[in-house]
């Protein structure tokens, strides 16, 4: 059925929100990547402000949903989903023209490239203009060596202790992510928020401190393991669609690389490799049998070390904008 109307809001009901999840899990289900990210995912029930939700109706039935996130043109940022039920129907053209009407210089995410989403954007005018690779490798006993993870003299790793450790990890993340789009810009109220997470474990948030500063940390490593990042190792179940396969959503959970930083005062001290090696341990010993990342794609130096490490790009994410937009923040 045709779109018959587009409704900006600042807040969901728990209905709408519930509606939008069944759209984005029956979107991952025909797609193979889910169209919506984690951020957007939790911004479903944030308070009213926060963000605002676009939502796309034929007669008084959900079909679609675009989040729009940012204060300004300059970092606004969006996500959209269609119902598979409802596609080539007007639906995403009409969401993406209402974010842009509100935002002309938001930065749209396509995640898994898919071609539905390139002709989208193309049909809008919008050119690409970043692009977030998701890297795997499969875990295994090497992993757990000792030698993988050692750190050098000087230099101690434990769990993050909650009630602790928040604002000195907080300092240490801006730190080391100041000039990154949306991790710099990680605050209290969002670590909170992903601490109260079914997938949240402190023992898999490894800090490192250096001797005679305890309290500071030096490094990181916080580790993921979410029931929905499935491996891709699995016997009998091709990649995703995303990544060119026919989809796969039965795998066993795969581990990820959630965030490493090394905060820029610690910086050549040779904390990247095994701080890195500390948490892929963590994911090894757990049983897990692959480990994913995400790098962004003009990050070569992180790309040749993760490529180093035996990772391989496996699905790209890409961010378009209009091209104005890219010339006035290149």
């Amino acid at each position: 059925m045709p779109l018959s109307a587009v409704r900006l809001s600042d807040t969901l009901t728990s209905t709408e929100a519930a509606r939008v999840r069944g759209i984005q899990a029956a979107a991952t289900a025909a797609d193979g990547v889910s169209p919506l990210s984690e951020q957007p995912l939790l911004s479903l029930s944030a308070p009213s402000g926060r963000v605002r939700h676009l939502l796309g109706y034929a007669a008084e039935r959900l079909t679609g949903y675009a989040q729009l996130d940012g204060a300004t043109d300059a970092d606004a940022s969006v996500e959209l989903v269609v119902d598979p039920a409802d596609r080539r129907q007007g639906t995403g053209r009409a969401l993406l023209d209402a974010v842009l009407e509100a935002a002309p210089g938001a930065r749209v995410w396509a995640h898994g490239r898919l071609p539905a989403a390139q002709a989208l954007a193309a049909s809008a005018g919008l050119e690409a203009v970043r692009e977030l690779h998701k890297m795997a490798r499969p875990l295994g006993a090497a992993d757990l060596d000792p030698g993988a993870s050692a750190l050098p003299p000087g230099f101690t790793a434990r769990a993050f202790e909650p009630g602790r450790d928040e604002e000195a990890w907080l300092a240490t993340n801006a730190a080391a992510f100041a000039h990154h789009p949306e991790q710099g810009r990680m605050t209290l109220a969002d670590l909170e928020e992903r601490m109260t997470q079914p997938w949240f474990d402190p023992a898999g948030f490894i800090l490192v401190e250096a001797d005679g500063a305890p309290g500071e940390v030096a490094a990181f490593h916080w580790t993921k393991v979410d029931p929905e990042q499935r491996s891709s190792l699995d016997p009998g179940e091709p990649a995703g669609r995303g990544h060119g396969g026919a989809g796969r959503e039965a795998g066993l959970p795969a581990g990820e690389v959630y965030v490493v930083g090394v905060h820029p005062a610690y910086q050549g001290r040779g904390l990247g490799r095994p701080v890195t090696g500390l948490g892929l341990a963590h994911l090894a010993g757990l049983g897990l049998p692959e480990v994913v990342l995400y790098v962004d794609g003009d990050n070569q130096a992180a790309i040749r070390t993760y490529t180093g490490l035996g990772f391989h790009s496996i699905m790209v994410d890409v961010m378009y904008s209009r091209a104005v937009h890219r010339a006035l923040s290149g």
